[in-house]
């Protein structure tokens, strides 16, 4: 995945909207997905993910077929599958804990354990965005939602954002900057 092509991250949610094309999305949800798929193909981007979004996806219901799409999709030299090791786990871990420990401003709450294993792995492999739809937070599972915690998730800096449209033109292509000395840790 070298080059100066943006990485995009997909969270397990991205993927599960375009295998059960969710047609009930917000406008331009879908698009988005479609335009980013494009974008594989054409080259022009890369996107990763952690094995743990083949975990989500076994779990949760999808049309028999489509597990297919996933796999040819993900065979492109330009998109990653991310294994969890013990950087990631330590991350993820405190990822965790630093909403944990900030109960005034977070009131309790933190990233669940799967959308923190995703977040750690975004930020050490330097996604250039963290695509979602995760929005809201979750007090039933005292469980945060990542798109309010764009560009300061636990002191890293990472765009949390859903998939753009071509048109609407993500926040990378906004400012036009892909430094290969980039880092996604605050200074």
């Amino acid at each position: 995945m070298a080059g100066n092509n943006p990485i995009y991250y997909w969270d397990t949610c991205v993927f599960l909207a375009w295998l059960k094309n969710e047609t009930t999305r917000k406008p331009g949800e879908m698009e988005g997905i479609h335009d980013c798929l494009e974008r594989v193909k054409k080259r022009q981007i890369s996107i990763m993910t952690s094995v743990v979004t083949y975990t989500e996806i076994t779990t949760l219901k999808i049309p028999a077929g489509v597990e297919t799409m996933l796999e040819e999709v993900m065979q492109r030299p330009n998109c990653a599958k991310i294994g969890v090791d013990m950087r990631v786990a330590k991350l993820a871990r405190d990822l965790r804990n630093y909403y944990l420990a900030k109960p005034d401003t977070y009131g309790g709450m933190t990233i669940a354990t799967p959308d923190a294993l995703h977040l750690s792995t975004a930020i050490l492999y330097r996604a250039n965005e963290f695509h979602t739809f995760d929005e809201k937070d979750q007090p039933k599972y005292k469980s945060l939602g990542l798109l309010p915690l764009s560009g300061d998730v636990g002191g890293h800096n990472l765009v949390i954002c859903k998939p753009p449209e071509d048109k609407q033109a993500s926040l990378f292509a906004q400012t036009g900057m892909l430094n290969e000395n980039d880092t996604n840790t605050k200074h």
